[in-house]
């Protein structure tokens, strides 16, 4: 693992549920902004449409309907990006995080020869070089004995 290449992405969902959740508290957000910006462009439309000094009401509801398909429109865009934004920025700590247990594991096995490389960016790039680190100075505390 110490002469390898850096790490190159196979899969983004490296924890299904982990991201999926994530993904999910995400959508939910923007899609209650969406609903909420929704709700308050109908009820301004609708506020405006039964004035009574208002003539041309066939405008305003032209306007309305116009307003919320905008909003669906937008709505539907938006899903799909959210969605993978999401799982990108949630692989970014997911990825590492699996990597880096793998590496405490056979650290704890007694392989001290484990080394982690992490994209430059990563969320815990830090926490990589500190762990690379401790192996290299557990490794020089505790040799491997031949076998």
């Amino acid at each position: 693992m110490a002469n390898e290449a850096p790490y190159k992405r196979k899969q983004y969902l490296v924890d299904r549920p982990y991201q999926l959740r994530f993904v999910t508290r995400v959508f939910i957000v923007v899609l209650a902004v969406a609903v909420v910006s929704s709700f308050l462009a109908t009820g301004l439309l609708w506020m405006n449409m039964y004035r009574p000094d208002l003539e041309q009401q066939t405008l305003l509801v032209a306007s309305l309907i116009a307003v919320a398909t905008t909003l669906l429109i937008e709505l539907l865009i938006s899903i799909p990006i959210v969605f993978v934004l999401g799982i990108r920025q949630s692989h970014r700590i997911v990825g590492p995080m699996n990597r880096l247990k793998q590496m405490i594991g056979a650290i704890g096995a007694g392989d001290f020869s484990q080394r982690i490389i992490l994209r430059q960016g990563d969320a815990l790039e830090d926490l990589a070089k500190s762990l690379n680190a401790m192996a290299e100075q557990l490794g020089q505390r505790y040799p491997k004995k031949p076998s």
